[in-house]
């Protein structure tokens, strides 16, 4: 009996010397609190997922819109989880660099089941950070922590390509003109 109280008893004080999950970092800490450690830790457990599902697979690779998308897609209110804890794992870790996935961390924060005054202050603090991002991105003139394609009509070498002669007319599948007359 002593055997099983000393285990206990070693295990505890294992998880009190500062054994923290990352995976929880996203309801008990404000974005001032992580620190260059804290964000390592929970970048080295992302490093360690592996998923089947495409979605799942880019948010791992750190595509902050596959993380809102998997965010977005829980049923509120929704409770803490292991798949809960992923989720908004995966959008603290791009919550950092994307001023999109901030704001949505914010709010997905006020849906989750929580205390009131922990899950209200918690996002106030990411919708704070997500507006001091937002405001140095405009200064910088980044928009969003992610790279776009350029859209195919605004290319500027698909718009030269193009001429006036080289353009064809879409084919009717009925066979008939276009002409209404």
């Amino acid at each position: 009996m002593q055997r099983k109280h000393r285990r206990y008893a070693r295990e505890q004080r294992g998880r009190e010397r500062g054994a923290e999950d990352p995976f929880s970092y996203w309801r008990r800490l404000s974005p001032d609190d992580l620190n260059g450690r804290r964000r390592a830790a929970l970048a080295r457990g992302i490093s360690r997922m592996g998923s089947i599902f495409p979605a799942w697979q880019a948010a791992i690779a750190g595509d902050a819109s596959a993380a809102v998308g998997i965010v977005l897609r829980l049923r509120p209110p929704f409770r803490v989880s292991g798949r809960v804890d992923l989720a908004m794992s995966l959008l603290l870790h791009c919550a950092f660099e994307n001023v999109s996935a901030a704001l949505v961390l914010s709010h997905a924060l006020r849906r989750v089941h929580l205390a009131r005054i922990g899950r209200t202050r918690l996002a106030e603090s990411w919708l704070e950070y997500h507006r001091r991002l937002a405001k140095s991105r405009r200064k910088t003139g980044i928009a969003s922590g992610g790279h776009r394609k350029p859209h195919a009509s605004r290319d500027p070498a698909r718009i030269r390509a193009i001429r006036k002669d080289e353009i064809q007319p879409v084919n009717d599948p009925s066979g008939g003109s276009d002409d209404a007359a």
